[in-house]
């Protein structure tokens, strides 16, 4: 039976949602199996068949994944223009919580949620219970699923095995055989690079040549550089972007040619550099929406005293939709402003008994739960060994590994929690007595400003400078618009 693709509220008119994350995978039930299924389900339940969504190849724990379908499926379900929805199961509807949430939300006019089991009655405790420990369970298999895989790539690595997704350009599909036509194309590239050559003039004559990238797209001079700059070529392993072991094979370059040519990359700044200029750009923030603060010149405006341009501090606002546009002030103003405040802080005595008991401390409470941790994931790899020797079995590997995955994450957050905490990093005769002002001011303005950043940095210790609007004008800066946020309990 084919779906009745027609817009309408009657209750008794159902969407059906269907999803695989990967094409071709056989392990999952295919997209015309679950409509079949769905299909039937709504027949059962005396229903028709509104419209049918399918996202095929869409991962449904992964947030950085756009499900199109989805999405209309639930502007359809906000709307009320259908009745409800009908999945295979809930896995397939989503495998993040905060989504079940939306669809509770939705459903307190009433809808109607069925899978191939069972019904969920949204308008009740019951119903929100049961759906909700559904959602939670399958967003615990992906999570588990997912440090699994995390733990198989680090053990193929350490063997010095690939870890690749798609064919690299230049090599076989297991990356580590070259390419018969590649291969002999990749060496030429680095060979060109080597002898000067710009990245432009390279990706020009390939596309010229006929020659095309592993997806089979023209070249480009970005795409001549990442294809240069990977690891693989000189037989490195790289594991969470660390060079963790050498590849089985011969590599395509030698380690001396990959060394140079990663000099050349290196010596190539990655976009426009912070500007040497403004002290606070990035430092400080709106104290109006809360971003970061940058620098701007004002040639239109009169140059400051000593003839040099006068320049401002703005919350810029970006095509991104960050930054409000309604907070600004003068560079030298809050440069001053800043340097005045920073040097009271440092200058005080009790910051620097502060500093050191905070640093005295963080370093006593991350130290056992570093421990504890290197313990566990030594535990898992032993584990993990003893599963691929064939020792115990894949059900007493399951059994054994769901306590220690939870384990091993929340001393992981607890670690990544206490590595945030502040921590002393000043020179060590600075914890025994606190230097007066005048030395710390002179500290300042002999500081360029990269030492003046961490200068800045010390004295907050991890709290955040916010300027606030001005609510008068005039020529001189008011102090009380900078704005100190607490130190976080």
């Amino acid at each position: 039976m084919r779906p009745n693709n027609r817009d309408t509220a009657d209750s008794t008119t159902l969407d059906i949602y269907a999803r695989v994350s990967r094409l071709g995978d056989e392990r999952q039930r295919s997209t015309t199996g679950q409509v079949e299924d769905c299909e039937a389900r709504v027949a059962d339940h005396g229903g028709q068949v509104g419209q049918v969504h399918i996202d095929s190849g869409r991962s449904a724990w992964n947030p950085r994944v756009r499900r199109r379908e989805w999405e209309r499926l639930m502007e359809r379900l906000e709307a009320g223009t259908t009745g409800g929805v009908v999945v295979f199961d809930m896995a397939r509807f989503s495998r993040r919580p905060i989504e079940g949430e939306r669809l509770i939300l939705a459903a307190e006019r009433g809808l109607t949620v069925l899978d191939s089991e069972g019904e969920y009655d949204l308008t009740t405790a019951n119903g929100r219970k049961s759906f909700r420990d559904q959602l939670t369970a399958a967003a615990y298999e992906s999570d588990r699923l997912s440090s699994r895989v995390k733990r198989g790539k680090r053990l193929k690595a350490s063997r010095g095995e690939s870890n690749h997704s798609h064919r690299p350009f230049g090599f076989e599909i297991d990356g580590i055989t070259p390419h018969p036509t590649e291969g002999p194309v990749l060496r030429e590239m680095a060979t060109r690079l080597l002898a000067g050559e710009k990245y432009r003039p390279i990706a020009v004559d390939l596309n010229n040549r006929g020659i095309t990238t592993s997806f089979g797209a023209k070249w480009s001079p970005e795409k001549v550089k990442r294809v240069m700059s990977n690891p693989r070529n000189a037989g490195y392993v790289v594991h969470d972007g660390e060079i963790v072991a050498k590849m089985l094979g011969t590599p395509m370059i030698s380690e001396a040619e990959w060394d140079q040519l990663t000099a050349r990359f290196n010596s190539h700044g990655r976009g426009r550099p912070t500007s040497e200029v403004y002290v606070c750009s990035a430092t400080v923030a709106c104290g109006r929406c809360g971003h970061g603060l940058t620098g701007r010149p004002q040639y239109d405006r009169t140059p400051y005293d000593d003839g040099s341009t006068r320049r401002r501090y703005w919350c810029q606002k970006r095509l991104t939709g960050s930054g409000c546009n309604k907070v600004s002030v003068d560079m030298r103003q809050l440069d001053t402003a800043i340097g005045a405040l920073v040097v009271s802080i440092l200058s005080d005595p009790a910051h620097s008994d502060a500093v050191a008991k905070a640093a005295t401390a963080a370093q006593e409470a991350r130290r056992p739960v570093a421990e504890k941790l290197a313990e566990c994931e030594e535990l898992a790899e032993e584990l993990s060994n003893r599963l691929g020797r064939g020792d115990i079995t894949l059900a007493r590997y399951d059994k054994a590994t769901e306590p220690l995955d939870r384990r091993i994450a929340g001393l992981r957050q607890k670690l990544a929690e206490l590595e945030a905490a502040p921590e002393f990093d000043g020179p060590a005769d600075t914890r025994a007595h606190a230097e007066s002002v005048q030395e710390w001011t002179q500290r300042w303005e002999d500081a360029d400003t990269t030492e003046k950043r961490v200068m800045i940095k010390r004295a907050l210790r991890g709290r955040r400078v916010r300027v606030m609007p001005a609510t008068k004008r005039g020529p001189k800066f008011d102090r009380s618009r900078i704005v100190i946020d607490p130190i976080a309990a």
